[in-house]
C-alpha cells in the first residue's frame, strides 16, 4: 500500500503544474511532450533541407543548427508563457544579440524561420498547427525544388578580348540563346570587356563558350549563373 501511494505521488508530481520562481506554472510532462514533438518536427526540417539542397557544398552544421534552434525556441516559449514581465525582459535580452554569420542562400533564411516558428508554436503546445504546417511546407519545398525546373534563369556572360568581331559574336549568341542583352562594355588601351545577360538554350552552355573562345582576339570567356556558379 505504501508503494502504491509513493507511485501515485511520483506520477502526480510528474504531471502536475509546478512553479519555478518565474511566475510560470507548467508540468514536467508538458515540457517533455513539447520538446519531443519539437525534436520530431526539427528532424523532419533537417530531412527536407537535405533533400531539397541544390547548392555546391552541403553544410551539415547548418542542418544541426535548425534542430537546435527549434528546441531552444520551444524552451524559451515555455519559459515566458503567461509572464508578461519575463516576456519583455527576454525580448530585451535577445535584442542585443548580433549574428555575424552571413547566410548566402535566401532559402536558408526560410528554413531558419521555419525552425523558429515551429519552436514558438510547440512552446505553447499547439501541435496540430506545427505538424500540419510542417507537412505542408515540406511538400511544397520538395515540389518546387525537384519537380518544377520550368524557368530558364539568366546567365551573365563576360568576354575579355584584344579584338572582337561583334557580328560573329551576335551570330553565336543568336544560335545558342533565346535572348541576350549587352549590360556593360568597356575598352582600354590593350583590351576590352563585355558583360552580356543571356538566356541560354538547354544544354548549349559548353558549345556557346567554345565557339566564343574560338573567335580571334578573345582571351577569356566566363559564364556566371544566377546562383553564382561559374563556367569557363
Amino acid at each position: 500500500m505504501a508503494d502504491q501511494i509513493t507511485f501515485q505521488k511520483l506520477f502526480s508530481d510528474f504531471f502536475s503544474q509546478q512553479a519555478y520562481g518565474l511566475g510560470v506554472r507548467i508540468s514536467i510532462g508538458t515540457i517533455l511532450m513539447n520538446l519531443i514533438v519539437s525534436l520530431a518536427i526539427a528532424l523532419f526540417i533537417y530531412y527536407i533541407y537535405k533533400k531539397s539542397f541544390t547548392g555546391v557544398m552541403y553544410n551539415k552544421n547548418f542542418s544541426v543548427t535548425l534542430v537546435m534552434t527549434t528546441l531552444l525556441v520551444s524552451g524559451i516559449m515555455m519559459t515566458i508563457t503567461g509572464n508578461l514581465a519575463l516576456s519583455l525582459g527576454m525580448v530585451g535580452a535577445l535584442s542585443i544579440i548580433r549574428f555575424r554569420t552571413a547566410i548566402k542562400d535566401p532559402k536558408d533564411v526560410t528554413f531558419l524561420f521555419w525552425a523558429v516558428s515551429v519552436g514558438i508554436i510547440n512552446g505553447v503546445s499547439f501541435f496540430e498547427l506545427s505538424v500540419t504546417m510542417s507537412i505542408f511546407m515540406g511538400i511544397v519545398i520538395l515540389l518546387l525544388s525537384k519537380k518544377m525546373p520550368l524557368i530558364h534563369l539568366p546567365f551573365i556572360l563576360m568576354i575579355k578580348y584584344t579584338a572582337l568581331d561583334d557580328a560573329e559574336l551576335e551570330k553565336i549568341l543568336d544560335e545558342n540563346c533565346s535572348r541576350f542583352k549587352v549590360r556593360n562594355s568597356s575598352l582600354s588601351d590593350s583590351e576590352g570587356e563585355k558583360t552580356i545577360e543571356v538566356r541560354v538554350r538547354k544544354n548549349q552552355e559548353t558549345k556557346m563558350l567554345q565557339e566564343i573562345k574560338a573567335l580571334e582576339g578573345v582571351k577569356k570567356v566566363v559564364l556566371f549563373s544566377h546562383e553564382g556558379e561559374l563556367a569557363e
